[in-house]
Order: structure tokens, then sequence, then C-alpha cells
């Protein structure tokens, strides 16, 4: 993500400083400050009725055409659990439950800067797929012919999922 270089509010330079512990950005002229905060993110571990779990191949980076969980940003006014349902929807068109928080974690990423990622466990009944135009193909898959996942957090996610 691109760095502020004037106020948002004022138009003036920005100048650093230490705020709060921090170098920050800040206006020398109306005060205002350029906190950094993470973006929020869900990702759901999605198994069905036979214990298989859900990947997707991506479509789109980061991550361009790697195997992954399905997820992504929440919007505006939406509960992290409500998020990472209509991810799973907007992806893969399957309705789930959540079973449980899997954890939360914090992730740099060169596109997007700092994420605050939200993983959940979510049990499907109807695993019928229908794929959007995020996803190259998915599918539900036993652990031993599961495809690589080697995205380190979704890595991370699984081996987590399972404990």
């Amino acid at each position: 993500m691109r760095a502020y270089s004037y106020c948002p509010h004022c138009t003036t330079a920005l100048a650093k400083d230490m705020i709060d512990g921090r170098e920050r950005l800040f206006c020398p002229s109306c005060s205002w400050v350029n906190y950094v905060n993470p973006l929020p993110v869900a990702v759901a571990y999605t198994v069905n009725k036979k214990n298989e779990l859900l990947v997707i191949r991506r479509a789109h980076e980061p991550a361009f055409n790697e195997w992954a969980l399905p997820g992504g940003f929440l919007e505006v006014g939406e509960e992290p659990h409500e998020g990472c349902l209509r991810e799973l929807m907007e992806e893969t068109a399957l309705n789930g439950t959540i079973e449980r928080l899997i954890g939360v974690y914090h992730r740099d990423v060169e596109l997007y800067g700092s994420l605050l990622v939200i993983a959940y466990k979510v049990m499907v009944t109807d695993d019928a797929i229908t794929i959007n135009n995020e996803v190259f193909e998915a599918g539900f898959y036993p652990q031993h012919l599961m495809p690589e996942v080697r995205i380190p957090l979704h890595v991370q996610i699984i081996n987590d999922a399972v404990r």
C-alpha cells in the first residue's frame, strides 16, 4: 500500500515524529496522525460430512494460481464470522456453519500491507461447489489426496485446525 504524503484533511505535507512510542506521519497544520492499522481478513477452514478439506486454486494475486483456503477482506459493518461465511459463499456457492474459531494471526504482505487474519472452522452439509471468477478450481479432498497448499499462513491454519 502506498503511504500518504499529504494530509487527507487539509492537504499539508506530512512530517514524521515519535507519537505513542512509534515513528508516525502526522500533519503539522491540523495535527492529523496517520495510524496505520491492519486490514481485517476472514479465512474458512471448511470441511464436509466426510471430513474432507475444501481448498481453492486462486485466480488473482496475492498467491496467484496457488492452492489456498477460501477467504477475503471483511466489509464495513460485518462481523468476522459473517465475512467468513460470505467469502465462502462468494467463492464457492457453499453455505456453511461456523463450528469454532481456529485462531487470529497477523501478517505483513507486500500487496496490502498489514493484515489481521481471523480463521474459522466451517462445516458444510451440501458440498456442491460453484466457483466464481476469483477461483480457478475448488474441491474437497481427504488429507492424503489434497493438493499442496504452500501459502505459509494457510499451512499454519490447517495445522492449527487439526490440533
